[in-house]
């Protein structure tokens, strides 16, 4: 613990400094019989990081005991799976145990882009996590290209959606996520967002639960109010993303919308820890990508640009009393 720790506090003053790129680990994230010229390989390569936000999947799927789905290219992140693996030694747990429980937050927009010049208001956040992973995402990065890839561990060209529009299209995903994963293990699974959205949309017709709500506010109280029920909750938050669009990302109320990210999911983890505590579990913090202003000074997203393509997932594992 101690030594992730110290790798995690030199991690964040490299983001506050913009002195190179520090990841959470320097194996391979991307299977070696995947396509050299994969959708998931460009920005990695293009920014010279070493992980994906499409091991998001194959990772959780690794501290559940559950098979990734066939078609995810991504591999698990192995400091997440080492630290978990540590964690059960530390806590005399079996060596075969798995995490139990679920929680996935989704904060639309809030990328790296953001850890510099509002240090403050994240440095609680990469204190309290366990494993920190600088990624990138895919190509066009809007808010369903990227979660298809998220949640599939899986670039565009398989998963299925090229573009913004694509969304609006039935079935839109083509293959297996890891929420198809969770319910073919005898998971119970929900997803929570904002009715229409892209994350509301894409995932439909799967054998899991879906609640939609007007806002990102009413998605983390019903999240709260759920956990007692499910195994693995998706909960969106597309408060900030909106915001920004509309006023610019550095606007007041937009920040203040990032802060709002921010203290939501810490409530969330205080609820997991209540309701779950004799579960082994994970929270994670994981946006799909950042954004940057118009010459208009109207936020928007969608390039290869570090500001649109970086993003922090933060990890936090715990093993049930």
């Amino acid at each position: 613990m101690k030594r992730i720790n110290f790798i995690l506090g030199i991690f964040f003053v490299g983001c506050l400094l913009g002195t190179g790129v520090l990841s959470a680990g320097t194996e391979s994230a991307i299977k070696p019989s995947a396509k050299p010229d994969n959708g998931l390989a460009i920005l990695m390569e293009k920014h010279s990081i070493s992980h994906t936000t499409a091991q998001v999947t194959p990772t959780v799927c690794a501290l559940a005991g559950i098979q990734a789905p066939e078609t995810a290219i991504a591999l698990p992140i192995r400091d997440v799976t080492d630290f978990w693996s540590n964690l059960k030694k530390k806590d005399g747990k079996p060596a075969e145990d798995v995490i139990e429980k679920a929680l996935i937050f989704c904060p639309d927009a809030t990328g790296n882009f953001l850890v510099p010049i509002y240090p403050d208001d994240w440095k609680p956040l990469f204190d309290s996590s366990d494993v920190v992973v600088k990624g990138t995402n895919v190509l066009p990065s809007v808010t369903p290209v990227c979660f298809g890839a998220i949640f599939t561990g899986a670039p565009p060209e398989i998963h299925g959606i090229r573009k913004y529009q694509d969304k609006y299209l039935p079935n839109p995903i083509k293959v297996k996520t890891l929420f198809d994963a969770f319910a073919e293990d005898g998971k119970k699974v929900i997803i929570i967002s904002q009715k229409n959205c892209s994350i509301d949309l894409i995932f439909r017709n799967r054998p899991i639960d879906y609640i939609s709500v007007k806002t990102s506010k009413e998605a983390v109280e019903t999240t709260k109010k759920l956990l007692n029920e499910y195994d693995l909750i998706i909960c969106y938050d597309g408060n900030y993303d909106s915001v920004m669009h509309g006023k610019g990302v550095h606007h007041p109320k937009s920040i203040d919308a990032m802060r709002d990210s921010i203290r939501w999911y810490f409530e969330l983890v205080e609820a997991a820890d209540s309701v779950w505590a004799e579960k082994n579990r994970l929270t994670a913090f994981i946006p799909d990508h950042g954004a940057h202003d118009t010459k208009e000074g109207k936020g928007t997203h969608g390039t290869s640009m570090a500001d649109d393509a970086i993003v922090n997932h933060f990890y936090r594992l715990r093993s049930g009393k």
